[in-house]
Protein backbone atom coordinates (compact mmCIF):
# COMPACT_ATOMS: atom_id res chain seq x y z
CA UNK A 1 0.00 0.00 0.00
CA UNK A 2 1.70 3.29 -0.89
CA UNK A 3 0.67 6.44 1.49
CA UNK A 4 0.53 9.71 -0.19
CA UNK A 5 0.03 12.58 3.15
CA UNK A 6 -2.61 15.36 1.08
CA UNK A 7 -3.13 18.92 2.34
CA UNK A 8 -6.76 19.67 1.82
CA UNK A 9 -7.30 22.77 2.51
CA UNK A 10 -10.46 24.55 0.79
CA UNK A 11 -11.87 21.35 -0.42
CA UNK A 12 -15.13 21.04 1.18
CA UNK A 13 -16.10 24.38 -0.34
CA UNK A 14 -14.71 24.08 -3.97
CA UNK A 15 -16.75 22.85 -6.58
CA UNK A 16 -15.17 19.57 -8.39
CA UNK A 17 -17.92 19.65 -10.80
CA UNK A 18 -17.50 23.59 -12.13
CA UNK A 19 -13.69 22.90 -11.94
CA UNK A 20 -12.79 25.61 -9.32
CA UNK A 21 -8.98 25.69 -8.31
CA UNK A 22 -8.68 24.81 -5.00
CA UNK A 23 -6.01 27.17 -3.59
CA UNK A 24 -3.88 25.80 -0.79
CA UNK A 25 -4.42 28.04 2.90
CA UNK A 26 -1.27 30.34 3.53
CA UNK A 27 -1.37 31.33 7.71
CA UNK A 28 1.10 33.71 6.96
CA UNK A 29 -0.76 35.40 4.10
CA UNK A 30 -4.52 34.26 4.76
CA UNK A 31 -6.97 34.85 1.94
CA UNK A 32 -10.43 34.94 1.22
CA UNK A 33 -11.60 33.23 -1.73
CA UNK A 34 -14.83 32.91 -3.88
CA UNK A 35 -16.03 29.64 -4.83
CA UNK A 36 -18.89 28.76 -7.30
CA UNK A 37 -20.96 26.42 -5.33
CA UNK A 38 -22.03 26.36 -1.98
CA UNK A 39 -22.91 23.64 1.03
CA UNK A 40 -26.38 24.19 2.03
CA UNK A 41 -26.43 22.24 4.85
CA UNK A 42 -25.37 18.83 6.11
CA UNK A 43 -24.26 16.35 3.75
CA UNK A 44 -25.72 18.16 0.86
CA UNK A 45 -23.65 20.65 -1.55
CA UNK A 46 -25.06 22.77 -4.40
CA UNK A 47 -23.02 23.29 -7.74
CA UNK A 48 -23.18 26.81 -9.57
CA UNK A 49 -25.78 24.93 -12.57
CA UNK A 50 -27.84 23.91 -9.37
CA UNK A 51 -27.19 20.87 -9.26
CA UNK A 52 -26.92 18.81 -5.87
CA UNK A 53 -24.29 16.11 -4.70
CA UNK A 54 -23.23 14.27 -1.62
CA UNK A 55 -20.78 17.01 -0.22
CA UNK A 56 -18.77 14.63 1.13
CA UNK A 57 -18.26 13.06 -2.31
CA UNK A 58 -17.51 16.54 -3.11
CA UNK A 59 -14.71 17.04 -0.85
CA UNK A 60 -13.18 13.42 -1.53
CA UNK A 61 -13.55 13.78 -5.49
CA UNK A 62 -11.87 17.77 -4.79
CA UNK A 63 -8.63 15.97 -2.24
CA UNK A 64 -7.86 13.79 -5.16
CA UNK A 65 -8.26 16.44 -7.94
CA UNK A 66 -5.63 18.09 -5.45
CA UNK A 67 -3.65 15.28 -4.87
CA UNK A 68 -2.97 14.80 -8.62
CA UNK A 69 -3.35 10.39 -7.81
CA UNK A 70 -5.82 9.66 -10.11
CA UNK A 71 -7.13 10.97 -13.32
CA UNK A 72 -10.31 12.44 -12.88
CA UNK A 73 -11.02 14.10 -16.37
CA UNK A 74 -13.51 11.28 -17.15
CA UNK A 75 -15.79 12.17 -14.22
CA UNK A 76 -15.15 15.75 -15.29
CA UNK A 77 -16.40 15.31 -19.02
CA UNK A 78 -19.19 12.91 -18.04
CA UNK A 79 -20.48 14.97 -14.99
CA UNK A 80 -21.07 12.03 -13.05
CA UNK A 81 -20.49 9.83 -9.89
CA UNK A 82 -22.08 7.58 -8.12
CA UNK A 83 -23.57 8.96 -4.52
CA UNK A 84 -22.87 6.69 -1.81
CA UNK A 85 -26.01 4.36 -0.75
CA UNK A 86 -27.35 4.31 3.04
CA UNK A 87 -27.56 0.97 4.79
CA UNK A 88 -28.80 -0.36 7.61
CA UNK A 89 -27.07 -2.38 9.60
CA UNK A 90 -29.28 -4.16 12.29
Amino acid sequence: IEFLKQEESYTSQASFFDGDEIPEYNADNPKEYKFSGKRIKRGLYRTKSGKLINADVNGALNILKKSKAVDLSVLCSSGEVDTPQRIRIV
